[in-house]
């Protein structure tokens, strides 16, 4: 009898192990779960605005992926792409919306556009919430704002007042770090929000225009372009090193000449890059204090720059009307890897690498 108990019950296991086999769901593999997606901006007031993937191994690019998944057009303006563990965030300034996809496969699933006038960046964090710059009326300098976003159900929830042009943002434990560009207009500072608060806490006066900052060991670097000659007031390029930790002080500022109107401050494991002139450059963030007088890397017509994991990615709007290019270095031996053909002004680069 006991022999007769003891096989069934193997018998029985066998079975359970076979059913929970067969109910188990295979691994699904998005399109687009491993590479770089690029934002193509398009021509303003033309709708035409797309994004394309390059694979993580650099070798195919895939054009217009958000028309051929969802089999509708992605606006006006695309500006930026922010992502959660789940979701891609592309932000259509013109179109005054957010298209939110699935990351892995560019699948829709909402369109936010509630309370977001003109908006620029987003910049998610921790707890379910989200940040995102507008510009708000372009008629108006004084209706600036940075709009709070619930991702877990990707739903406004409230916003505070900034001064103008608020644009790119980088979140470090309990602040938010602001780059007031200007807009239509000319900005030049950085604001502080306090996250818990959610207001506005101190404010850092840096050089005209600051467009781009990177964190490393608590310390933020704040790179402006400085006022351009068509302004009739030309003002030098800066490039500011600020301590975190230390009220927000000002620890280094290295001056561009009055010519020179750096853009692309990005980093990749110690090393700084910009660009500027028409070269990119490389400096130490842990030992550099002054600016490199040698270029790595020549390319007269980039529109943006970012670097990731040994590599230097870098768009081409070319004509502004065409296709333009993403072109990749390898930033050991400052070679070009490859060149690909995407979309209308292609902007913002935004890494989904596994």
């Amino acid at each position: 009898m006991k022999r007769i108990s003891l096989l069934l019950l193997a018998l029985l296991s066998i079975t359970v192990l076979s059913s929970c086999e067969k109910d188990k769901l295979p691994e699904v593999h998005g399109d687009y779960e491993d590479g770089i997606y690029i934002v193509n901006e398009g021509q303003f007031g033309h709708g035409n605005a797309s994004i394309s993937f390059l694979d993580a191994g650099v070798s195919t690019v895939t054009n217009t992926v958000y028309k051929n998944v969802n089999s509708q057009d992605l606006g006006d303006q695309a500006q930026s792409i922010a992502f959660t563990d789940d979701n891609a965030y592309i932000v259509v300034t013109a179109s005054n919306k957010i298209e939110v996809v699935e990351k892995d496969n560019m699948k829709k699933v909402v369109t936010m556009a509630s309370h977001l006038t003109n908006p620029r960046f987003m910049q998610p964090i921790e707890n379910d919430m989200a940040f995102v710059s507008c510009w708000g009326s372009t008629s108006d300098t004084n209706d600036d704002y940075i709009a709070v976003i619930n991702t877990s159900n990707n739903t406004y929830d409230s916003q505070i007042a900034v001064p103008l042009g608020p644009e790119k943002m980088l979140a470090n434990d309990d602040f938010l770090f602001v780059a007031h560009k200007g807009a239509w207009g000319t900005n030049n500072i950085i604001s502080v929000i306090d996250l818990n608060a959610r207001q506005v806490t101190h404010t850092i006066n840096v050089g005209d225009r600051p467009n781009s900052m990177v964190i490393k060991d608590d310390f933020l670097w704040v790179l402006c372009s400085g006022e351009p000659s068509w302004t009739g007031t030309e003002t030098a390029g800066q490039l500011y090193k600020i301590d975190i930790n230390n009220n927000f002080n000002i620890v280094m500022t290295l001056d561009f000449t009055t010519t020179q109107h750096p853009d692309f401050l990005t980093l990749d494991g110690d090393n700084l890059y910009y660009y500027v002139d028409g070269k990119f450059y490389e400096m130490n963030a842990t030992s550099t204090t002054a600016l490199p007088a040698t270029e790595i890397i020549s390319y007269p017509t980039a529109y943006n720059a970012k670097a990731n994991d040994g590599k230097l990615y870098v768009t081409d709007a070319k004509d502004y009307q065409s296709e333009g290019e993403i072109i990749v270095y390898d930033l050991s031996t400052k070679a070009e890897i490859t060149r690909k053909t995407v979309g209308i002004i292609p902007g913002d680069i935004g890494f989904n690498l596994k």
